[in-house]
């Protein structure tokens, strides 16, 4: 088989065991997913017993694929960016990787502003309503937030500074990313709740 029909073959069973999961209104809350969730939502705007349905899954695998889409596009892009710029400039070699950390500080601070907006319903009729939609919280958190933020690449650069000998170095970078990312996510929730009282 080519390696197109592996893709195929592998996205269909991405898409039957999401809609297996989906479907099933009883989930513990250990299995909690983001299709649950909008589930739960739906089932409190439209009193629907079951679970999600096919399409509402589809269009929310393509909310997230969009957003994640976005999210690995703009990391690239800023990593790109920095990298030139460092290459260029060599009294700014000091700062080569610390673009991962920008990212993710500035991904918490996204999140975390999601996480203080509400969500809306379709039973919202008030025009000046504040919030975002169950399909757009899962594009921008789930799916943009998702790839752009990135733990992995946070982990080799401190196993890279610590087999280079540069323990100060890790332990700063460490720091910044985790401190750095809980408090942005903590300023951007609080920012979020600001502006919805307003």
């Amino acid at each position: 088989m080519t390696s197109g029909g592996n893709v195929i073959l592998v996205l269909l069973a991405v898409l039957l065991i999401n809609a297996s999961a989906f479907a099933s209104p009883r989930q513990s809350s250990s299995s909690i997913s983001a299709g649950y969730l909008y589930a739960k939502e739906q089932k409190k705007i439209d009193g629907s017993r079951g679970g999600i349905k096919l399409t509402d899954m589809i269009a929310d695998m393509a909310a997230v694929g969009a957003g994640a889409v976005a999210g690995a596009i703009s990391r690239y892009q800023i990593g790109n960016i920095a990298t030139r710029i460092i290459a260029e400039d060599k009294r700014l070699s000091g700062l080569t990787g610390w673009h991962t950390a920008a990212i993710n500080i500035f991904g918490s601070f996204i999140l975390g502003s999601l996480a203080g907006t509400p969500t809306l319903d379709a039973s919202t009729t008030k025009p000046d309503a504040k919030g975002i939609s169950p399909r757009m919280r899962l594009m921008a958190g789930v799916g943009f937030c998702g790839s752009f933020t990135t733990f992995s690449t946070f982990s080799v650069d401190i196993v890279g500074m610590l087999n280079s000998g540069k323990f100060v170095r890790a332990i700063t970078y460490a720091t910044a990313n985790n401190v750095g990312g809980i408090a942005a996510a903590f300023a951007g929730f609080n920012m979020a709740k600001r502006m919805i009282k307003k």
